[in-house]
């Protein structure tokens, strides 16, 4: 017997014990729902919910019968049976692979949002057990919903092996990538993306393209959505860097005396950046930095590990600060403004952090090569995706799933973007 099921049958016995029976409600009359049987008023809506999701998922997987969802399955059995209606495909780049793949993988994202209401259910019928003696369909509806949280769980796991496999394959072989991102971004047109976002335009959309520079609006699209909610990172806009550690209208950065003032503003705007993204806790800061409309690179302060990092994927400077003492080097303005910073942003965190009598401590610069300068916008969004996954830049073998690894042309990843984007705005 599976443990979802032993769990699940424990948790009801709790439930339904004596000392934790409630009065009946006098309100409840039976009702007869099928396939559980006889239930009651209370619980009749939500079990019609979850023999809804069964049915949805019973479109998407023709194989799952209603028996595995009622009674004892194993998460082994549920796995067999995605697995046998999504079997793995070797990559390739035929455009059959890459349409299956397509098709497969937003049939997986419409079952997992069908069975996401799981949970809620479950939450909302084992409060409304305690007020009532049991019936056998009681048990049913609860070993049913472990059975279909265990469902979830294996379609979530299946889609992301789909999801690797079509992306390996965007890397594998970008001429054919290349010509899948100009044949979306084709699909595009202002009027269909007219009012889809709240600051992202087609316009802006547009520079997702084969080629093209990523503009401020597209990066902090993504900055704020990856970083928003349970993320453990402040992501913060690509006006950030500009109106606080630079000079005004240049991208040199700010030297001398910074004031109280300074510092007031800094945490005004960072505070606000906590309370948008709704972020609980928070330890590492990430910043996106377009320098003059001509280059992007980042910059990322990890409190946990008490880390000052610099992001920079040009090659020549790259070569250049590796010959160079630390204080001689490209960014080295830039990084006394991020010790500075770091130290601002430690009290907000109800620390006491003090860099500047330190000059250097902590300093890392860490840079990524591309043949292309106009892919610094994708490469400065994947330092970001490391960030998320790893805390970390991770190179070469270090970086696992293989998808989220540097390549050198990124056009997989821009693919990857604009169909991110194209879906956000339910264009797919």
């Amino acid at each position: 017997m599976s443990t979802t099921v032993v769990s699940t049958r424990t948790m009801y016995h709790q439930l339904l014990s004596p000392s934790r029976r409630k009065k009946h409600h006098k309100e409840c009359i039976p009702v007869n729902v099928p396939p559980f049987g006889l239930s009651r008023s209370c619980t009749s809506t939500l079990l019609q919910q979850i023999s809804d999701s069964i049915h949805c998922c019973q479109q998407l997987l023709p194989s799952l019968l209603i028996q595995h969802i009622l009674y004892s399955a194993s998460a082994e059995q549920i796995s067999s049976i995605v697995d046998s209606e999504f079997p793995n495909v070797a990559a390739t780049s035929s455009n059959q692979f890459y349409l299956d793949s397509k098709l497969h993988i937003k049939e997986l994202g419409d079952a997992a949002r069908i069975l996401s209401a799981a949970n809620s259910i479950q939450i909302k019928i084992t409060s409304r057990l305690k007020n009532h003696d049991a019936l056998p369909s009681d048990d049913v509806a609860l070993v049913s919903l472990g059975n279909l949280k265990t469902l979830y769980k294996c379609i979530i796991k299946k889609k992301l092996e789909l999801e690797n496999s079509q992306w390996t394959a965007f890397d594998e072989h970008p001429e054919q990538t290349e010509a899948k991102l100009r044949a979306l971004m084709a699909q595009a047109c202002s009027d269909t993306f007219q009012g889809k976002f709240s600051h992202v335009k087609y316009s802006n959309f547009r520079t997702l393209g084969v080629g093209r520079w990523l503009d401020d609006e597209v990066v902090n699209y993504f900055v704020e959505k990856w970083c928003s909610n349970a993320g453990t990172t402040l992501g913060l806009n690509s006006f950030f860097a500009s109106r606080h550690l630079f000079k005004p209208g240049t991208c040199i950065p700010k030297d001398g005396y910074l004031t109280e003032d300074d510092q007031a503003r800094v945490k005004a705007w960072c505070c606000k950046a906590v309370e948008r993204l709704r972020l609980k806790n928070w330890d590492s800061v990430f910043i996106p930095i377009n320098e003059n409309r001509l280059h992007w690179y980042s910059a990322h302060i990890n409190f946990r590990l008490k880390r000052i990092n610099i992001y920079d994927s040009l090659r020549d400077r790259c070569i250049e600060n590796r010959e160079r003492p630390p204080l001689l080097r490209k960014n080295a303005s830039l990084m006394l403004m991020l010790l500075w910073l770091t130290e601002t942003l430690s009290s907000i965190r109800g620390e006491q952090i003090e860099l500047q009598d330190k000059l250097g401590s902590g300093w890392v610069c860490d840079p990524h090569f591309e043949p292309n300068s106009y892919d610094c916008g994708v490469h400065m969004l994947w330092h970001l995706q490391h960030i998320l996954e790893f805390r970390r830049i991770a190179l070469g073998r270090k970086c696992h799933p293989s998808h989220l690894k540097f390549t050198d042309d990124m056009v997989g990843k821009r693919l990857r973007l604009a169909q991110e984007m194209f879906e956000d705005a339910g264009l797919v």
